[in-house]
């Protein structure tokens, strides 16, 4: 799989939806790329190319809160049963 397709679909998936609902989408795709073996420092990296993609759409702000709520259970600043 490539970058740009992750970091794109992570953006996708976050305006898709209401945050409320974007939110459990998102970890459960970042978790399904982990579990898949995808290296979990490249996913960060493309969470972070997906804010940027964000930015540059003009998306609503709970869009980028939601990439920004997936990042921190990525790097294990959540509570534990979030964390991935």
């Amino acid at each position: 799989m490539r970058r740009e397709d992750v970091a794109g679909r992570v953006a996708d998936l976050a305006t898709a939806e209401p945050y409320e609902r974007a939110l459990p989408t998102l970890r459960g795709y970042a978790a399904a790329l982990l579990d898949i073996g995808y290296p979990r420092d490249e996913l960060c990296r493309d969470f972070e190319r997906a804010r940027g993609e964000l930015e540059g759409r003009g998306a609503a702000e709970e869009a980028e809160d939601t990439v920004l709520d997936v990042m921190d259970f990525l790097t294990g600043f959540s509570s534990s049963f979030m964390k991935l």
